[in-house]
């Protein structure tokens, strides 16, 4: 899953689940798989009900084995119930359903601190907790009867940071992009370094890379990581349409900043040519950095032509 192979890691955990078909470990590692390709795709309203309908029957499946499960394995099961329906939370605001993704992600809370009460020190739990105070804290304050605390976020996510693998990947994610929230690009970074020092082509990490510098001005820097965040979405499977188109956006950013405007006009036309599918077209962030890159090419295309 690090690696973000995430059909040969759905392939090892669909033969353990045919060996062991009462392995609630399993059953949300295969959830969590999911989840995670598409958080790494941004492929939401493409691929977001799917996601749906899998850990709604997960959660199922977990809710009636719970009233047979004791000690630490009532403590997982709850715990991964409340992590799918967070899931599903995220994903319905993703997908401009706020009202029913706070709902759930209210409920999801609520699950977690009560297994924050059974087990203080569950960091797995504090990750869930943590990202709802600090997000509903900061971006939707304007949903009735929900309310975060920002800072009491950011302290529990930084908490999770030592949770058990998966949960430490995914709070070191979550707390680059906070601490990107909040300009703090110098912090983000290192955490993003600390992930590509052991997996270097880690494009979740890379890209957290690539927009700190681009961000920060940091342009010679910036180019050879938009450079390589091209060469891995190629080499995906499927290509990683989201990143790709990133990536090109930030190479010409770096040339337009440079002056190097024939490196610039040939990147663009080069990302235009790309017969990127019409869902993905339509993710907002890759319709505006296509924008930028189309603009870019007419201006460049006009100046030639006098």
């Amino acid at each position: 899953m690090v690696r973000q192979q995430y059909n040969e890691a759905a392939k090892l955990i669909g033969a353990h689940l045919q060996k062991n078909p009462n392995d609630i470990h399993a059953l949300y590692t295969l959830a969590t798989i999911e989840q995670t390709r598409i958080l790494d795709y941004e492929s939401y309203t493409i691929d977001g009900k799917r996601f749906i309908v899998l850990s709604d029957s997960i959660r199922k499946v977990l809710d009636n084995r719970l009233r047979s499960l004791s000690g630490q394995d009532s403590v997982a099961a709850l715990f991964y119930s409340a992590n799918l329906l967070g899931g599903i939370g995220l994903i319905q605001a993703k997908c401009g359903e706020w009202f029913t993704g706070a709902r759930n992600a209210m409920a999801s809370v609520n699950a977690l601190k009560q297994i924050k009460r059974i087990d203080p020190g569950h960091l797995g739990a504090e990750l869930g907790i943590g990202a709802f105070d600090y997000y509903f804290g900061t971006s939707f304050k304007w949903i009735p009867f929900v309310s975060g605390n920002v800072e009491r976020g950011i302290e529990a996510v930084d908490r999770s940071l030592n949770a058990p693998f998966p949960f430490d990947y995914a709070a070191k994610s979550t707390y680059c992009w906070i601490l990107i929230d909040r300009k703090q690009y110098k912090k983000a970074d290192s955490i993003a370094h600390s992930v590509l020092s052991r997996n270097p082509d880690n494009t979740v990490f890379l890209r957290i890379r690539a927009l700190i510098a681009l961000w920060s001005g940091c342009y010679k820097s910036a180019l050879p990581f938009g450079e390589k965040v091209i060469t891995l979405a190629e080499k995906r499977t499927p290509v990683n349409w989201s990143d790709l188109v990133m990536g090109y956006y930030i190479v010409i950013r770096c040339h337009e900043h440079f002056g190097r405007k024939n490196e610039a006009l040939a990147a663009a036309q080069k990302a235009l040519a790309i017969q990127i599918p019409a869902e993905y077209r339509n993710i907002p962030h890759v319709k505006d950095n296509l924008k930028y890159i189309s603009d870019i090419n007419s201006k460049y295309n006009r100046a030639q032509s006098r």
